[in-house]
């Protein structure tokens, strides 16, 4: 498991370390900028011959890179260093390390011009405490830094995060560095996964500079991010002495007329992901189809002109979970079905597309929806959900989810490029998945495999952002061997198999 920490989160652990520990922040600097060298060098591979730049604001992320020179240069690298902040307001910290380059005679660059000299530029101007746009002189420096790497003259190294991207949000706050990797400390930052933040800072390095695991627990961490090894810890265990009794039944209740494909694609990455039995309720039309394409599926037709509720009530009674609404459609029959389900549902329930989509349009439904339903609605069902444009939710993606989730007391699926998971208190981020993706049965699949889970017994918190994790690795590991363009959602549910397995 991974942890994710925005900047108060951050600042609290850093404090504890140096305050309450008494770790000497001149010793956290210096395993920083030591960790930082390395990994520059590392990417240089043969530094001889080429020059490396610090820029370096007033603050100890300042002196994170002023250090950074020092240690280059007694590497034997060629360094130089910039100020683009204040020396008058430099942190003692910082003032300490511009003393020590001015007495090793470092040579200091005067103009942003001389930037362009360098094969290698460290952005060490802001650090993770920025909350104000960057403007004027910084904002200048920043657009120098980054006119240098666009004609391809240096690589920029970023010092814990780019400058001008937001620690606890990823915006970018007027302008940002673009920075090739990025050296963070202690934990990884919420800012550098979600986007734009992610783009700005290319490959991460997390590292260890000394902070205690006292110092982190008692920041009380809420927003995590799975990882590969978490999928055998978290994947549930299978028994000799079993039968598909034991893994679980899931009902999904999805498909219309000429949408057969949604609730086919729920129901196979359901059995994909370990249960025993899928039940499918759609309309007659799509009962040749079902068989056909997933002959292990039991399967339950209606006529949508007029719909046996009997026949809903019982297959409600079989499941051990539910996934309601995708390709539904939003029809009067299918609004019935809807408000049946949530009023008599009593086991996990996924509510995804339509079934999301008449909620948003029946706010009365909102009474009947059970505590601990996992929704999961894209952007524009969201803003449907909550009235919120989608602007204004992008701003600031894991406080929207948290808050509707909180507010509605259910676990919100809030799909994106970084799919954010949230039960009201914690939070996922999810860091699987690519742009292969966003395709047509995708978000089909991913209800199928969190119904899967839940009815496994998987806690629904657990169940959606695990689902999340295996979805996205699943199609990651189709778009290395078929590329992103013509990924389909049917193989996502292919590879699913091989990334469990």
């Amino acid at each position: 498991m991974i942890y994710l920490a925005n900047s108060r989160e951050m600042k609290s652990i850093d404090t504890y370390s140096i305050e309450t520990l008494g770790i000497p922040s001149a010793v956290l600097m210096e395993r920083a900028a030591y960790a930082t060298a390395v990994r520059i060098c590392e990417v240089l591979k043969d530094t001889e011959g080429k020059k490396v730049i610090a820029v370096c604001g007033s603050g100890n992320n300042g002196g994170d890179g002023l250090a950074v020179v020092r240690i280059l240069t007694t590497m034997g690298v060629s360094s130089a260093w910039y100020m683009a902040g204040d020396t008058a307001k430099a942190t003692k910290e910082t003032a300490l390390q511009i003393k020590i380059l001015e007495n090793m005679k470092v040579p200091r660059c005067r103009s942003l011009d001389e930037l362009t000299q360098a094969d290698l530029i460290v952005d060490a101007i802001f650090g993770i405490g920025l909350t104000r746009p960057v403007e004027g002189n910084f904002a200048r420096t920043v657009e120098a830094i980054n006119r240098c790497r666009a004609i391809g003259r240096a690589a920029v190294c970023a010092v814990d995060i780019p400058s001008g991207i937001s620690t606890d949000t990823g915006q970018v706050l007027g302008c940002a560095v673009e920075a090739d990797f990025t050296v963070t400390f202690g934990t990884l930052k919420t800012g550098l996964v979600l986007y734009p933040g992610a783009c700005h800072s290319g490959q991460v390095f997390v590292e260890n500079i000394g902070f205690p695991i006292e110092a982190t627990d008692q920041a009380r961490i809420h927003t995590f991010a799975f990882e590969k090894e978490d999928i055998v810890r978290y994947l549930p265990k299978r028994q000799a002495y079993s039968n598909k009794g034991s893994y679980g039944r899931v009902l999904v209740i999805a498909g219309s007329k000429n949408m057969a494909g949604a609730c086919f694609f729920s129901a196979r990455a359901a059995y994909n992901c370990g249960c025993g039995l899928v039940r499918v309720f759609t309309v007659q039309e799509n009962h040749d189809v079902i068989l056909e394409k997933l002959p292990e599926a039991v399967l339950t037709t209606y006529d949508s002109t007029l719909v046996d509720m009997d026949l809903l009530d019982q297959a409600i009674e079989w499941a051990d979970s539910v996934v309601l609404g995708p390709g539904l459609t939003c029809a009067p029959y299918a609004v019935n079905i809807v408000a049946y389900t949530l009023k008599h549902c009593k086991v996990p329930l996924v509510i995804d597309a339509d079934g999301l989509n008449i909620i948003a349009g029946n706010g009365s439904l909102w009474d009947s929806v059970p505590q601990n339903t996992v929704f999961t609605p894209h952007l524009g069902e969201m803003s449907r959900l909550s009235s919120m444009p989608v602007g204004q939710m992008c701003l600031d993606l894991p406080k929207t989810c948290r808050e509707f989730a909180k507010n509605h007391g259910i676990i919100c699926v809030l799909k994106d490029a970084r799919t954010i998971v949230s039960d009201g208190a914690n939070c996922f981020i999810n860091l699987s998945g690519n742009d292969g993706m966003a395709t047509g049965g995708s978000g089909d699949v991913l209800s199928g495999i969190i119904g899967g889970f839940l009815a496994q017994k998987m806690d629904p918190l657990t169940a959606a952002a695990f689902g999340c994790f295996v979805h996205g690795l699943a199609g990651d590991a189709a778009r290395k061997e078929k590329g992103a363009y013509g990924l389909l959602a049917s193989d996502i549910i292919q590879y699913m198999s091989k990334i469990i397995r």
